[in-house]
Order: structure tokens, then C-alpha cells, then sequence
């Protein structure tokens, strides 16, 4: 990762230093792409887990026109920023510079289409997507900083067994006088959103197993490569033993499972271990009788998503309640 951003950093550090106002409050340049040397960071946003739209070229006009009825969509942390580049520096430059930094990462250019005599609008890209970022400066949800002839390329960086998706959007400032440049960049980066914020009532519970004989829980919480669980797993232990209570004729498995990382045998154990915990739980603290209860381990057998990224991962680290 220090090597890839080594990489752009030096790429794209390549203008004289140009000082300018301070950068948006809050604001502050991805560790993964620095920004054109001297330039102003005057919008920012970066959200947790959102979904990032990436566009492709239009096969019969792959350097004019984006497929803007075909995005590509991905979720992760999303990371938007946008750049006031020096004066007198033109878009084609600093565009250029983007590209070249993205090309030495070892970056894949999906898309880059030509500004000039361009047929697609930046500024409808820009009323979609970068409108709703903190600004400093005269900025508008509704009015974008880009004049028609606007460059836009998407790259795609693998990074271990995650993609990271990034855009660049670059043209003409026509609310400044002077000739310059802005950026707009988003950065998407793979990663699980939060899971177990929702808690899975009896109810819901109840309903789940009537219909598909099981319920995936996600509130059942334990340290990486451990079976002691969190305290914080207390809220759905509660509401898994209210549902045995109001169901006395209610006998479950209590499924363990896992991603695939890590050797399978380990993996087996350790869903199985904690099962387990589970189980003792209920019995131990919530008095549902042990015979209605069996602990049993999947490893990562039986996946719910991909195990190619970690949101697929983090879907696939569960425990199920099963009928017997």
C-alpha cells in the first residue's frame, strides 16, 4: 500500500507549489491519491459505507461520450473531493498528470474520454454526485464549476483481493476569471458496512423461521479468530431466548459460520466453538433447556455472498438459528 501511494504521490506532485486559501474545514487529501501539487481542496466528503458511480465509454464513441444510463455502482467507503488547481494551469495538464500517477500505480484506465468537443455534460455528472459534498466558496448543488469540455477517466487499482474504483473529472472553472482548473474525484473503497445495528426482534425471528426454517443473526459478536462472545452480544441473546420461550415446542440448531479465510479445518473448529458459546448462553443465562438446543459448525461451506471482498466476507460471518 506505501508503495502505491508512493507512487502517485510522485506523480502527481510534479507543478511549481502555488499557495492558496486553507483547504474546506474538515477537509483532507485520500492517503491513496495526493493531490496536484499546490492545488485547493475547497470540497470534501467521505462516508462511511455509500455506493460510488463509475461511468464506461460508449463503445461507438469511446473518447466522446460516457454510458451515463450504465453506471457502474459499487459499495464501500466513499470519498469525494474537489480541487481548485493553480492558476494557469490548464485541466489537460493536471488531468494528464491524474492519469499518469493512476497508469504508474498499476492502475487499470477503464474510461477516459477527451474533453474537447466532448457530448456528454460534466455538469449533469456533477449535479448527481457532487453536489451534496461541504463546501468553502460560492459552490451550488445545481451549478456545477465544469464548463461542457470536461475529461473524465475511471480507473480501477486491485489492492490484494479488493478493487478500488476512482474517477477524475476535470475541466475549466467557468466561475473563476482566471484560468483554472477543478478536479472532482471520488475514491471507493472496498469495505464491509457495519452489520448488527439492526436488531433482529422475536418477532422477526419467529416470522424468518416460519418461512425459511432458519435466520441469519449478525448481532452475535466475536474478536477475530475467537469464540468468546462480546458483550455487545447481549441484546440478540435476549431476544433469541424470548422467542424460545414463546415457542416451547421451538427446537433449533444453532449454526456457526465463517468466510473462508484461513485454513478450513481451523475454520470448522472455530464455528463450531462458537456454536458453542451460543448455546451455553442461552442455557446458562437465559435457562432454555439444553435439549432443545444443538450446537453445530459450517466452517465456510454454505456462503450467503462472495468471499472475494470483505462486504461478501463480512455477510458470510453469521449464526443461524435452524428448525430441527
Amino acid at each position: 500500500m506505501r508503495r502505491v501511494i508512493a507512487a502517485l504521490s510522485t506523480a502527481i506532485a510534479l507543478s511549481v507549489s502555488v499557495v492558496h486559501a486553507a483547504d474546506v474545514a474538515g477537509g483532507k487529501d485520500h492517503p491513496l491519491l495526493s493531490r496536484y501539487q499546490g492545488s485547493q481542496l475547497d470540497g470534501y466528503q467521505q462516508q462511511d459505507f455509500a455506493v460510488g458511480t463509475f461511468y464506461l465509454a460508449k463503445a461507438d464513441a469511446p473518447k466522446k461520450e460516457l454510458e451515463m444510463d450504465k453506471p457502474v455502482t459499487v459499495e464501500g467507503q466513499l470519498t469525494k473531493l474537489l480541487y481548485l488547481a493553480p492558476k494557469g494551469k490548464s485541466p489537460l495538464e493536471v488531468h494528464r498528470n491524474y492519469e499518469l500517477a493512476l497508469k504508474n500505480a498499476g492502475a487499470e484506465i477503464k474510461t477516459s474520454v477527451d474533453g474537447k468537443d466532448a457530448w456528454w455534460e460534466p455538469s449533469k455528472h456533477w449535479r448527481k454526485h457532487y453536489g451534496d459534498m461541504k463546501f468553502q466558496g460560492m459552490w451550488a448543488s445545481d451549478v456545477g464549476p465544469f464548463w461542457r469540455d470536461g475529461l473524465y477517466t475511471y480507473a480501477v487499482l486491485k489492492k490484494a483481493d479488493s478493487d478500488w474504483h476512482i474517477s477524475v473529472l476535470t475541466a475549466q472553472n467557468f466561475q473563476q476569471s482566471e484560468t483554472q482548473a477543478a478536479v472532482a474525484i471520488q475514491i471507493l473503497e472496498p469495505k464491509a458496512m457495519e452489520t448488527g445495528k439492526v436488531l433482529i426482534n422475536s418477532a422477526a425471528m419467529k416470522s424468518g423461521i416460519e418461512a425459511e426454517g432458519k435466520i441469519a443473526l449478525y448481532g452475535i459478536y466475536f474478536d477475530t479468530g475467537k469464540a468468546e462472545l462480546k458483550p455487545e452480544s447481549n441484546a440478540q441473546l435476549e431476544q433469541m431466548a424470548k422467542l424460545l420461550k414463546e415457542q416451547p415446542s421451538l427446537n433449533v440448531f444453532i449454526v456457526g459460520h465463517t468466510d473462508n479465510q484461513g485454513k478450513f479445518e481451523l475454520n470448522q473448529t472455530l464455528s463450531q466453538r462458537r456454536a458453542e458459546a451460543v448455546v451455553n448462553a442461552l442455557v446458562k443465562q437465559h435457562q432454555i433447556a439444553a435439549n432443545r438446543l444443538q450446537a453445530k459448525g459450517s466452517a465456510n461451506i454454505a456462503p450467503v455472498a462472495s468471499n472475494t471482498n470483505e462486504a461478501g466476507r463480512a455477510k458470510n460471518r453469521r449464526v443461524e438459528m435452524v428448525a430441527q
